[in-house]
């Protein structure tokens, strides 16, 4: 089957990759209308950078800036996409669910009673990322000496069944082993490589490797010059199953499926 395509808007002035191109509405919402255009099945809309060194925001300043964007998404959404809001703000997610969005991205993975209380009698789709902490600390990383798929499928298992034991259906969780976030390089790339391992947990897998900064161990440094290699990772993470690949260049990923689809025929 092939993954659902989730396009990445970023309405943030300090994003590592697009910080401060989409920060204005309209400017948003056209990006949004693009990323539809070129194939995108979900569009994931953050206000918050979670990059390193990033300025936390508190839950009024997040809706600020989503506030006018989620109001506009009405004028551009088709029966065959869904808006998903990137926030670990359970008063954002509140609002988002409010105003009628798909999904809630939380990059602290549902860590907060507040954000479970939040999203416990939606219907929604909730992806659940692991991490140590928001925005990323390189040098706070996972304990180098222990098996990095082990300890995620454990982490995972124990977060999947306190939420459904707080009385979300199974059917809802998404799990995203959040690379980059809490692991190095060679954490992050052993994930990436074991993915296929997680389908044991029994949800879909999500993942957000696009552009990430251990893609520099295969490629170029700057943020752009890292779409082959995230195309090519994306490759692999196709084969294995994943499904959702949360990107920047949506073209290039239709573009893959597109071949994959023609090397079976």
């Amino acid at each position: 089957m092939t993954p659902k395509i989730v396009g990445i808007l970023n309405v943030t002035p300090d994003s590592f990759s697009d910080g401060g191109q989409f920060i204005d509405p309209k400017k948003a919402l056209a990006h949004a209308q693009q990323l539809i255009k070129e194939g995108a099945d979900i569009i994931d809309i953050g206000a918050e950078s979670t990059r390193p060194g990033a300025t936390p925001l508190d839950a009024q300043e997040e809706w600020e800036r989503l506030a006018p964007v989620i109001a506009g998404l009405e004028e551009i959404k088709t029966p065959y996409i869904r808006f998903s809001i990137d926030t670990r703000h359970a008063k954002t997610a509140e609002k988002a669910l409010a105003a009628g969005v798909d999904m809630i991205n939380d990059v602290s993975g549902f860590n907060s009673a507040e954000m479970i209380n939040a999203v416990a009698k939606s219907k929604c789709q909730l992806v659940v990322m692991h991490s140590l902490g928001v925005p990323a600390d390189p040098k706070e990383v996972m304990d180098e000496s222990l098996d990095v798929v082990t300890e995620l499928l454990s982490w995972a298992g124990e977060k999947m069944q306190s939420l459904v034991n707080a009385g979300i259906k199974p059917e809802r969780l998404i799990f995203d082993p959040g690379i980059g976030f809490g692991k190095n390089t060679l954490q992050s790339l052993a994930i990436i490589h074991r993915i296929g391992e997680f389908r044991e947990l029994g949800v879909p897998l999500y993942v957000g490797h696009s552009r990430k900064s251990c893609l520099t161990a295969i490629s170029e440094n700057s943020a752009l010059s890292r779409d082959e290699a995230t195309i090519a990772i994306s490759q692999h993470l196709v084969q294995q199953g994943v499904n959702f690949l949360r990107v920047h260049d949506v073209t290039a990923h239709r573009d893959l499926f597109i071949e994959l689809r023609k090397s079976k025929k």
